[in-house]
Order: structure tokens, then sequence, then C-alpha cells
């Protein structure tokens, strides 16, 4: 895939509505996360999330007319959003060599902003109460659907759903499939909206919500995550695609690899074997031993944090360790997505971001405290869904 790169980054993400905002929270240690206002969380042991501030959400989904909102959940907006910037940001016009642009999307829990009222309206008033949009804007693949049709393309496009490594998959295939010219240009990342009472209750009843209400991946005290809302697109394209219409190439695209385990031995010994062969391929194939930094996947429980932590120092030994998780909230489907934005941020700026939260690390390697200026030239992102998936990729700058 050395022939696959990055050309332009949209987002939609608590605390940032452009890479600038991105970058001043993540160097900053600002989180977003907060308690939760948009229902009663007093039975929810997490009350906490990452959520979109009026602003930002004035700067981003805002700036759709109500009947184009109207007719999407808000994990669309989100994702719609972020693709436009992202088109923006690349120098990519909306309908530009329609049949040769595809959208690959990552997503988890697909769309339910939409739905609950729907079926409360059901039960309620009966099929009157139940929304005309809901049938095309629950589904994880609605988002993906929406992007194209709202820019006319009708290039190769696919939505992966693999828990919480979902838009490490978007992106590492949609890179594949530049590479192998099933498509000139990508939109890929992932897009999740889960706070709602019904999805909410679905990731408390997954064991992984930190019941403090904290998120401290890599510290003695981690005791879970928050999750967040949001959505980020990366625009992909073959090189010589990009330099023929002047981009401005951002990254290189230069390892991918995926490997599965049973879902409950996904942060256990055969989980962090695989977490490994994983990383090694991703390696191997971008043609190089070492990175100058990993962005962890970062799931915040001690069993889950020691089993990466022995994966990555198994192939890497010594190298610094850092994630954005704690600022965003962990977006599920598509906080690989996240992580991938601010790898590329990072090779920009020549600066390893902190671990916001992390004030006890398990290991001298996390960088904590403030950021750590020094050259990046190549960073390592790792994903791992619940359901077994195990994902690395390998950015390197151009």
């Amino acid at each position: 895939m050395t022939g696959t790169v990055i050309t332009g980054i949209g987002l939609a993400l608590p605390g940032a509505s452009d890479t600038d905002q991105l970058w001043r929270a993540v160097t900053g240690g600002r989180s977003a996360v907060r308690p939760i206002e948009r229902f009663d969380t007093d039975s929810y042991p997490c009350p906490n999330a990452g959520l979109l501030a009026e602003e930002t959400e004035r700067e981003t989904i805002g700036t759709f007319t109500p009947r184009v909102r109207k007719r999407m959940d808000r994990f669309c907006q989100l994702a719609l959003s972020a693709a436009r910037s992202a088109q923006h940001d690349a120098g990519l016009a909306p309908s530009e060599d329609a049949d040769r642009t595809g959208v690959y999307m990552g997503n988890m829990f697909g769309g339910w902003e939409i739905t609950e009222p729907s079926l409360r309206g059901l039960l309620d008033r009966g099929y009157t109460g139940v929304s005309p949009h809901i049938a095309a804007a629950w589904f994880p693949t609605a988002p993906q659907g929406q992007i194209t049709i709202g820019n006319g393309l009708t290039g190769f496009s696919k939505t992966l759903v693999a828990d919480s490594a979902s838009a490490a998959l978007a992106i590492g295939y949609g890179a594949r499939a530049v590479a192998e010219e099933r498509a000139d240009v990508l939109l890929a990342g992932g897009a999740e909206a889960p706070v709602t009472p019904y999805t909410y209750t679905f990731c408390t009843t997954s064991g992984r919500l930190s019941p403090t209400g904290t998120y401290r991946p890599g510290d003695d005290a981690a005791d879970g995550f928050c999750v967040g809302e949001g959505a980020v697109m990366l625009v992909l394209e073959r090189e010589e695609t990009a330099l023929a219409r002047e981009a401005v190439p951002l990254a290189r695209l230069a390892g991918f690899a995926v490997r599965h385990v049973p879902e409950d031995e996904v942060f256990g010994p055969s989980g962090t074997r695989a977490l490994a062969a994983a990383l090694t391929a991703a390696l191997d194939e971008a043609g190089t031993d070492r990175v100058d930094c990993v962005a962890l996947d970062a799931q915040g429980t001690a069993e889950a944090d020691v089993s990466e932590l022995s994966a990555v120092h198994s192939v890497l030994g010594p190298v610094h360790l850092t994630t954005a998780k704690p600022v965003t909230g962990n977006l599920l489907g598509a906080a690989p997505a996240v992580d991938a934005a601010v790898a590329l941020l990072s090779l920009r700026h020549g600066t390893i971001p902190q671990v916001t939260g992390c004030e006890h690390p398990r290991n001298a390697d996390i960088v904590v405290g403030a950021p750590r200026e020094t050259p990046v030239r190549t960073v390592a992102l790792l994903a791992r869904g619940a359901d077994g998936t195990i994902a690395a990729s390998v950015l390197r700058a151009i």
C-alpha cells in the first residue's frame, strides 16, 4: 500500500470542529468528556461521555438545513459533515470523478436518535408515531448512503462493522482498494452517536464503561472508558492521482494487517499474541521494524491495557505510547479514525501528545504530563474490537 496517501482530514468531534481545534484540545489536555444531560443517567453507572459542545455543533451538523437534518440520524449528520470537511481539506470537488470515488465507513451501533422516539411513538400512538425516515436512518450503512447520495458518488463503497475496530478496517481496507485501483479516491473513516438511552444501555451492559466516570488508559487506576460521539473522515487516494491534481499528501498509509481471535480472548493471552502478530505484519508491509510512537487502542481496563502493552513491547521494545481517546471519549466504531487524525497531526507538528488523565502510568513509555516534541516520521495505530477483530496500521510521513 505504499502508493496510497492521505490528502484530507474532516471531523466533527467533542471539543473540535477542525484539526486546529483538535490539536489544541489534545496537546492541551482539555477533555470534552462531561456529564450527560440528554436523558436521566441515575440508573447508569457511568454518567459521563464525550459530547459535542453547542459551538461545535453549530459549526458542523448545524450547517445543514432542518430538512436535511430531519431525515438523518445524528451519526449520519456527523459523518456527512466530516466528509464534506475532508473533501474541502483535500481540495476535492464534491462530485469530482464520481464513478471513481467511493466511501468506506466504520460504525458499531448504527443510529438510534430517530429510532428510539419512533419505538416509543409506536407504543403510545400506533404507526402514526413512527418517523417515515426510520427505514433509511438507523442501519450502519446509512452514513455511506447519505455521503454517496449527497455528493453524487457512484464509486466502490463499503461499510465495516467490527465493534471498536470498525474504522480501522474502513481505512485499512479502503487504502487497499485504492492501491488495487478499485477506486481512485475514497472517503474513509467512522461515525458514532451512542449517547441515547437505548444505545447507552448496550454500552453499559458491555461491562467496558468506567464505573467512576473517568477515562485514564494506561493508568494503574484505569477502570474502563467513557464513550464519545462524533465522526472523522479521511481522503485516501493513489499518490499519482493526488499529484496529478496538485494535492498535497499528508502521509502515506504504509502498512495494515488484521487478525481475529474468539471474542472472549481479545484481551487475554491469545489476543496479546494476535495483536503482536498484526503489528508485526503491518510493520513488515511498511518495510520497517521501528516506529516513533504507537497510538494505543486504550480500552482502559487493567486486563486490556496490560495485554496491549505486552504486545507492543514484545514487538518494538521501548517506544513512545500515546492515545487521544480520553479527550474525545472512546468513539467505539469510529475511535480508530480519531487515532488516525491525531497521528497525522503528530507527523505534521513533530509532537507526541500526552495521555490525558494518566497520572500513574503502568509503563514508563506512556507519554504523560505534557506533549513530547521529537521527530515523528512513522506512527503505528492499534485497534481491538470485543468481537475478536484486531488491527494494526502504520502511517509514514511523506
